[in-house]
């Protein structure tokens, strides 16, 4: 009798358990979906975002497709090997920054301090850098396919080995005496 008892409570014990936990998932799952930002068909779109201050990071082979990184500061920062496609980092430093083998095709680099930063066989196809600083900046062997180098500032940028390269694109940015570029392309003076 005693042992059936034991069953008996032990059975009630699991069933409401059970029952307790299905109520909490339910209740929980109603609350995951709505925050803290409404319903997916709400219209807020969702976009990770990283900024402040991040000097000497390692974002190495990070996956960081449609970041926002808008005003921050990624001196020396390395980003090789990293997914960048579609990332707005407009008015960030990456002074001295490694994008080296980096994706960085549709990224918004408007107005970014690139001053001696590594684009070694980078993808920067589309990507939009009007108004960046490429001072000293390394591009061997990037893909630059229509990439809009608008009031940008190539001065001392090596570009002899990019890929994709057009005079068009040159013509509405400007380099000095060190700028290397490929045979039979030219950059107007900065001044």
């Amino acid at each position: 009798m005693a042992a059936s008892m034991r069953l008996l409570v032990v059975t009630q014990f699991r069933l409401i358990a059970a029952g307790a936990a299905a109520l909490v998932l339910a209740c929980a799952g109603t609350a995951f979906a709505e925050w803290p930002f409404g319903r997916a068909d709400s219209g807020v779109r969702m976009q990770p975002g990283i900024g402040g201050v991040c000097e000497a990071c390692d974002l190495s082979g990070r996956i960081l497709v449609g970041v926002r990184m808008t005003g921050a500061n990624f001196n020396r920062s390395d980003f090789s090997h990293a997914m960048l496609t579609r990332a707005d980092a407009s008015g960030s430093a990456f002074e001295g920054a490694n994008f080296s083998d980096a994706d960085l095709a549709l990224a918004k680099l408007v107005d970014a301090n690139c001053t001696r930063a590594q684009f070694t066989r980078a993808t920067l196809v589309q990507a939009n850098a009007r108004g960046a600083d490429f001072t000293r900046a390394e591009f061997d062997h990037a893909d630059v396919t229509s990439m809009r180098f608008d009031d940008a500032n190539l001065s001392g940028a090596d570009l002899r080995e990019t890929r994709g390269l057009t005079q068009a694109q040159l013509s509405n940015a400007c380099g000095d005496a060190r700028t290397r570029l490929p045979r039979g392309l030219r950059v107007p003076r900065c001044g």
